[in-house]
């Protein structure tokens, strides 16, 4: 088994392999290879799953995976792989506070194939967390792998669109009750599309899948109007005017990855170019001179990560830098990055072109690093913990220059924050 496996490997061993000292067990002994072959089919298995990190344990090996241990190390290590997590029993959520109000919605993306993805509130006033609000206000769950959400206005009123990854529905609810108004499967026949990314454009609404397609949602109906074939496994979405920005990953498609960005015309709804950008590209954020800055997370062996500068006048690559860029956000004409290496939050000037080089936000004190967000609103920026993927997450609220304010405990894989008034 490579390391270059694609994403969804990542998922596989960082929540069993805690760390590179857990890895080191892992070794070369031909008395293990059929149970190395049920850890290859295990991990096959959860290539639908959704979790994205920036590294594999470096202690697992290039070939397929071996043990040289005694057979109770075996046995120990086949429970490490093939028992589910253990999860203690979600507390008793508070009472709902009627309107979720002047506070943030967190999107927990739960774990995978537990079927337990959720919402929960932080209310700003009275600093207390609503946890499985969804779930209350609703009396089901959210779904399996909860991957992006999107606030949007329609008519007057404020909704929040949804996409559930492994359930392969579109969620749609009032933003400040989180009452449900629609589910929407996405299925091609008895096949999950698995929706990852949202974006809103008037009164449509434009998911990209990981079967290669994005579907296209007028939100007056709630109803598909179209699905649009793209590349293989698209994991982004930006918007320039009236066209959307497709990054084709192909993470499903190790060693083969995609490196094509499709544009799509809002208006038209049809796919008007395509050009090549850089392997297994996924996060986008848009400058103030229309440019398009993207995370390219190579192979996972020889070929590093970057971030890729984009002339959308042109659609070409202008500039790319070697960087061990990981979850990106915006704060006006800086764009802050996870630098992998550093372990620490650095920024670059998009008018500039040009690192900081410094460390702003220092992240050693995170177990599980798993994304950041700017929300303007409150002129804050987020940084997600996953705890282990296990636990409950722990996100840290900074300022734009580095200096921690506050933190509150989420839910399971705390994945996005909307901030309503």
């Amino acid at each position: 088994m490579k390391r270059g496996m694609g994403k969804r490997a990542k998922d596989f061993f960082r929540i069993r392999f805690r760390s590179s000292k857990d890895c080191s067990q892992i070794s070369a002994d031909s008395g293990s290879q059929i149970f190395a072959d049920l850890v290859l089919s295990r991990y096959l298995h959860l290539r639908s799953s959704a979790w994205f990190f920036s590294d594999i344990c470096g202690k697992i090996s290039a070939q397929r995976i071996k043990i040289k241990q005694s057979p109770v190390v075996l046995v120990a290590f086949m429970a490490l792989v093939f028992v589910s997590c253990t999860k203690d029993d979600p507390p008793t959520p508070p009472e709902s506070p009627g309107k979720y109000e002047n506070g943030l919605l967190v999107l927990n993306e739960g774990l995978f194939q537990q079927n337990n993805s959720s919402v929960c509130f932080y209310d700003l006033e009275n600093h207390q967390v609503y946890t499985q609000a969804f779930l209350t206000e609703n009396g089901r769950g959210l779904g399996d792998t909860g991957n992006d959400f999107e606030k949007y206005t329609l008519n007057g009123k404020a909704y929040i669109l949804i996409a559930v990854d492994v359930s392969s529905q579109v969620e749609i609810i009032e933003a400040n009750t989180l009452k449900s108004v629609a589910q929407i499967p996405l299925f091609d026949g008895a096949s999950a599309r698995e929706p990852r990314q949202v974006e809103v454009y008037g009164s449509t609404a434009f998911v990209c899948s990981f079967d290669g397609t994005v579907s296209v949602i007028d939100l007056n109906t709630n109803m598909i109007t179209a699905t649009l074939p793209v590349g293989a496994n698209p994991d982004g979405l930006v918007q320039v005017g009236n066209r959307l920005y497709v990054a084709n990953s192909g993470g499903l498609n190790f060693p083969v990855y995609d490196s094509t960005m499709m544009v799509i015309n809002m208006d038209s709804k049809q796919v008007i170019d395509t050009f090549e950008t850089r392997i297994n590209s996924s996060a986008m954020i848009l400058d103030s001179q229309n440019e398009i800055y993207q995370v390219s997370s190579g192979n996972y062996a020889n070929i590093g990560p970057a971030l890729i500068r984009i002339n959308t006048n042109s659609n070409t690559v202008v500039q790319q830098f070697d960087v061990p860029v990981d979850a990106v956000t915006q704060v006006g004409d800086w764009l802050y990055y996870y630098d992998s290496e550093a372990n620490a939050v650095r920024r670059f000037n998009m008018i500039a072109e040009s690192f900081e080089g410094v460390n702003l936000i220092d992240a050693s004190g995170f177990e599980t690093f798993y994304g950041m967000q700017y929300i303007p609103e409150m002129a804050l920026i987020f940084c997600c913990d996953a705890e282990g993927y296990v636990n409950s997450s722990t996100i840290r609220a900074y300022s734009p220059s580095g200096v921690f304010q506050f933190e509150f405990t989420a839910e399971l894989n705390a994945k996005k924050l909307i901030y309503n008034e």
